[in-house]
C-alpha cells in the first residue's frame, strides 16, 4: 500500500497517538500512571470513607491543593495562632519527623500554659500510616459536611495582609500573579483553596471547644490556686524510734514481702496506707569512659596575647559593650552604650578561651573513643535488617582497653568501667550522672536518663524522644556534658561522658527476699568507695521495725506536745535532739533531727493540676516516683486542710498530733491558718480563669482530635483492597 495513502486513511489514529506521547513527554510519570491504571482511570476508587470514594484524581488534585498552600505559607500563618494551629500545620505539611525549632515552640507553649499534652501526645501527629492527602482530603471533608465555609473575599483580605510578611515585602498581586501562571488556575481557585484549610482549623476549633468548664470547677481551680496555708509543725518519724536491734522472724518477713512485693515504694493507699513496697522500677547498667576537665586542662596550650587580642576584636561589640549612665553621678541620666577596654577584661577572655579549649579538647577524646568503639557496629546498623542485642555486643569495641589507649596517646587520663543496675532516680540523683546532658539535637539539651530510658527494651514504658537518634543497647551515647557545673578556673568537679547501656532489667517485683544488686554509680579518680547495694531483705526487716515503732513514736509525739506546751517549743526541741537526736539520725554528721519547721505558702493539689504534671513529665523517665510523692503531698495537704474549720481562718485544736501513714509520720502541730479568698477576689479574677480552663481545654484536646490515627478512624477510612498506599510526593521547600 502506498504510504501517503495509508496516512491519509489513518489520519485520526496516528494524531492521537501524537498526542498522547506529547502528553507523556510534557506531563512525565503521572500520565503514564494514569494510562496504566485500568479500565477506571482517573476515577476509579483508591479508598473509601463512609459511603464515599477516593479517586486517583482525588489525591492528584490534593497533592496539588497541598502544595499550592505550602507555596503560600499557610504553614507558616497556622503555627503563628496557637497549639491547634500548630499540630495542624504538622498533620499537613511536616515530614516524618518535626523540626526542632517547632517542636521547641510546641513544648513551651504546652508548659507555659499548663495544657494536658506531654510528647508521648505530640509523637502521635507524626505518626502517620497514610500519605498527607489522605488527611486532607478527609479534613476537608470534616469541614465541608459541618457546614464551615471561608469566603474568597474573607481569604484575600488575610492574605493581602500576610504575604507582604511572608514573602519579603512582596505584594499580594505579584505572589498572586506568579500562582495563577504557575498553576495555571484562576486566582479565584487558589483562594478556594485556602479557603480550605482555614475551614479545617475552625471546624477543629469548634469540635474541640464542646466541653464546657463549670462553674464549680472554676470556683474550686480558685480555691486551689489562690488559698495558701501557714503551719508551724515538728515532724516525728517512725525511723527516729525504730528499734534497730530487733530481728523479725522468718515468717513476718515472708508475709510482709509477699503483701507488698507487687506494690512500689510510696505508693499509698487504702489497702496500703503507709506505702510499704518493694516492687523494683526498671534499671539499667551502663559502662562508660570518661576525662576529668581539670586533666584535660594540664595539655591544652595556655591563650597568648594574640590570641586573646583577636577574640577580643572579632567579639567586642557582641561581648564587650554595657550600658552606662551619660552623667556619672546621675543614675537617672540617658543611657548610653559604651565599649569595655580590652584591659577591662582581658582576665575574662583568658578564661572563656582556656575554658573552650579544655571542653573542645575534652570532647575531641571522647569522640576518638566512641569512633573506635563503634566502628563495627556501623555496617551492622547499615543493613536493613536489625541488629540483635547479641551481634551489637559482639562488634562492640573493648571500652577499657579503648581509655587504656587513648590515655597514652593523648597523654591524660581516662576512667572507664561500669556501674551497677540503676533506676531513673538512682541517674537523677547521682552527682555526675544526674547532671549529664546531650547537646547538638534541638536548642534544649536533653538529659541522660532521657536518653538511655527510651531504648526499645522498655516497650510501652520507654520515654518518647523526637528528633533524637534511637538509643540502642552497646551503641555509645555522648560526649556528655555537665551543662549546670559553674564555669569558672576551678574544674574538679566538672567531667565529659562517653556511655553505653549492656543490661537492662525491667519492672517487676522481686523473685524473692534475697535479691541484691549493686547500685553503684560512676567512678571518676580517687578510691572506689562506692559499693551501694539494693537488699529486698534489708527494706523489708526496716519497714517492720518502723511498724513495730508505730505506736512508741505516737507516744513520743504527744510526750513531745505536752512538754512544749510547758516549756516552750524551742525547749521541747532540744530536749528532744538530746533524749533522741543521736538514734534518730542515719549520718553521725547530720544536724539535729528534730526541728521547728515553719511551712509557708502551702497551697493543695487538685486532681486536674495533677493529671497536668503526670502528662507533661511522661518524659522523665523518674516521673512515676515523682508523682508517688506528689500524690502523698496532695493528701498530705487535704488533711491538713481538714483540719481547718470552714468558717474560720485556723485552727482551733491546736496544738495537736496528726497521723499521716504515708509519709510514716507524726506531726506535732503548733499553729495552722490559711489565707482565703473571699467573694469579691474570686469574682474579680472568675472570667481570666474561665477563660483560661476553657482555652486550655480547647488545646489540650487539639492532639486528641489531631492525631492522625483518630482522623482515620471517625471518617471510617479504608483502602480499595487492589490498591497499595503509595508515599507522600516531596513537597517543594522554596517559597514562589
Amino acid at each position: 500500500m502506498n504510504l501517503v495513502k495509508w496516512f491519509r486513511k489513518n489520519n485520526k489514529k496516528v494524531m492521537a497517538v501524537v498526542v498522547i506521547v506529547l502528553m507523556v513527554g510534557f506531563i512525565g510519570g503521572s500520565a503514564i500512571e494514569y494510562l496504566f491504571q485500568g479500565s477506571g482511570g482517573a476515577n476509579e476508587a483508591v479508598a473509601f470513607y463512609g459511603k464515599q470514594k477516593i479517586s486517583h484524581y482525588d489525591r492528584e488534585m490534593a497533592r496539588q491543593e497541598l502544595e499550592i498552600l505550602q507555596m503560600l505559607g499557610a504553614a507558616q500563618v497556622l503555627q503563628s495562632r496557637d497549639l491547634l494551629g500548630i499540630l495542624l500545620s504538622e498533620v499537613l505539611f511536616s515530614q516524618e519527623r518535626a523540626s526542632a525549632e517547632v517542636l521547641e515552640y510546641a513544648r513551651q507553649m504546652i508548659q507555659r500554659n499548663r495544657y494536658r499534652v506531654g510528647d508521648k501526645e505530640l509523637q502521635a501527629i507524626y505518626s502517620k500510616t497514610v500519605p498527607t492527602d489522605i488527611y486532607w482530603i478527609l479534613l476537608c471533608e470534616e469541614a465541608r459536611s459541618a457546614g464551615i465555609h471561608i469566603s474568597s473575599e474573607d481569604v484575600g483580605r488575610l492574605l493581602a495582609q500576610v504575604i507582604p510578611q511572608l514573602f519579603g515585602g512582596q505584594t499580594y498581586g505579584t505572589v498572586m500573579q506568579n500562582m495563577v501562571s504557575r498553576y495555571g488556575m484562576s486566582e479565584d481557585h487558589i483562594l478556594t483553596t485556602y479557603g480550605k484549610v482555614l475551614a479545617v482549623l475552625q471546624y477543629a476549633e469548634i469540635i474541640c471547644s464542646v466541653q464546657a468548664v463549670t462553674g464549680s470547677q472554676i470556683r474550686h481551680l480558685a480555691s486551689f490556686e489562690n488559698e495558701s496555708m501557714n503551719a508551724e509543725v515538728v515532724q516525728m518519724r517512725a525511723a527516729y524510734f525504730a528499734d534497730k536491734s530487733i530481728t523479725p522472724s522468718q515468717a513476718e518477713l515472708v508475709e510482709q514481702f509477699t503483701k507488698y512485693k507487687d506494690v512500689f515504694p510510696g505508693d499509698a493507699s487504702e489497702a496500703n496506707p503507709y506505702g510499704f513496697g518493694y516492687k523494683l522500677p526498671d534499671r539499667l547498667q551502663l559502662e562508660y569512659i570518661a576525662v576529668r576537665l581539670a586533666d584535660v586542662s594540664s595539655i591544652v596550650p595556655v591563650p597568648t596575647q594574640e590570641d586573646m587580642e583577636t577574640f577580643y576584636r572579632d567579639n567586642r561589640n557582641r561581648l564587650f559593650t554595657e550600658q552606662v549612665a551619660t552623667d556619672p553621678n546621675d543614675p537617672n541620666s540617658p543611657l548610653v552604650e559604651r565599649l569595655r577596654d580590652f584591659s577591662e577584661v582581658v582576665g575574662d577572655i583568658r578564661e572563656q578561651l582556656t575554658q573552650q579549649r579544655i571542653t573542645t579538647r575534652a570532647e575531641q577524646i571522647l569522640v576518638d573513643a566512641r569512633n573506635e568503639a563503634d566502628a563495627r557496629l556501623a555496617p551492622l546498623r547499615a543493613r536493613e535488617e536489625k541488629p540483635s542485642v547479641e551481634e551489637m555486643q559482639r562488634e562492640a569495641g573493648d571500652y577499657q582497653k579503648i581509655a587504656q589507649d587513648l590515655s597514652v596517646k593523648h597523654g591524660v587520663a581516662l576512667y572507664s568501667g561500669r556501674t551497677g543496675l540503676l533506676s531513673a532516680m538512682d541517674l537523677q540523683n547521682d552527682r555526675h550522672l544526674g547532671r549529664l546532658l546531650l547537646t547538638g539535637y534541638g536548642q534544649a539539651p536533653i538529659r541522660l536518663s532521657q536518653l538511655l530510658f527510651s531504648v526499645e527494651q522498655f516497650g510501652e514504658r520507654a520515654v518518647t524522644l523526637m528528633s533524637v537518634p534511637d538509643v540502642q543497647m552497646f551503641r555509645s551515647i555522648g560526649p556528655l556534658r555537665d551543662l549546670s557545673a559553674a564555669i569558672g578556673p576551678n574544674l574538679s568537679d566538672q567531667i565529659m561522658v562517653m556511655v553505653r547501656i549492656v543490661a537492662i532489667e525491667p519492672v517487676a517485683p522481686p523473685e524473692s527476699l534475697d535479691v541484691t544488686y549493686s547500685t553503684r554509680t560512676l567512678r571518676v579518680g580517687g578510691a572506689a568507695t562506692d559499693d551501694s547495694v539494693h537488699s529486698v531483705r534489708e527494706k523489708v526487716v526496716e519497714d517492720l521495725r518502723k511498724l513495730a515503732a508505730w505506736d512508741a513514736t505516737k507516744a513520743r509525739a504527744q510526750e513531745f506536745v505536752a512538754l512544749a506546751a510547758q516549756d516552750g517549743w524551742d525547749d521541747a526541741v532540744t530536749k528532744y535532739n538530746e533524749l533522741y537526736g543521736e538514734q534518730a539520725k542515719e549520718d553521725p554528721n547530720d544536724p539535729d533531727v528534730f526541728e521547728l519547721q515553719h511551712l509557708t505558702g502551702l497551697r493543695r493539689i487538685s486532681a486536674a493540676q495533677l493529671q497536668v504534671i503526670a502528662t507533661q513529665a511522661a518524659a522523665n523517665p523518674a516521673a512515676p516516683e515523682y508523682l508517688r510523692r506528689l500524690g502523698a503531698e496532695r493528701r498530705f495537704m487535704d488533711r491538713l486542710h481538714s483540719l481547718i474549720p470552714p468558717d474560720r481562718d485556723e485552727a482551733t485544736e491546736v496544738p495537736l498530733v496528726m497521723e499521716f501513714k504515708p509519709d510514716q509520720s507524726f506531726y506535732c502541730l503548733r499553729s495552722l491558718s490559711i489565707r482565703r479568698l473571699n467573694q469579691e477576689q474570686f469574682e474579680s479574677i472568675r472570667p481570666m480563669l474561665l477563660s483560661r480552663e476553657e482555652h486550655g481545654e480547647s488545646q489540650s484536646l487539639a492532639t486528641t482530635h489531631l492525631n492522625p490515627e483518630n482522623i482515620l478512624k471517625r471518617m471510617d477510612f479504608r483502602f480499595a483492597e487492589q490498591i497499595t498506599p503509595v508515599a507522600d510526593r516531596a513537597l517543594p521547600e522554596d517559597p514562589v
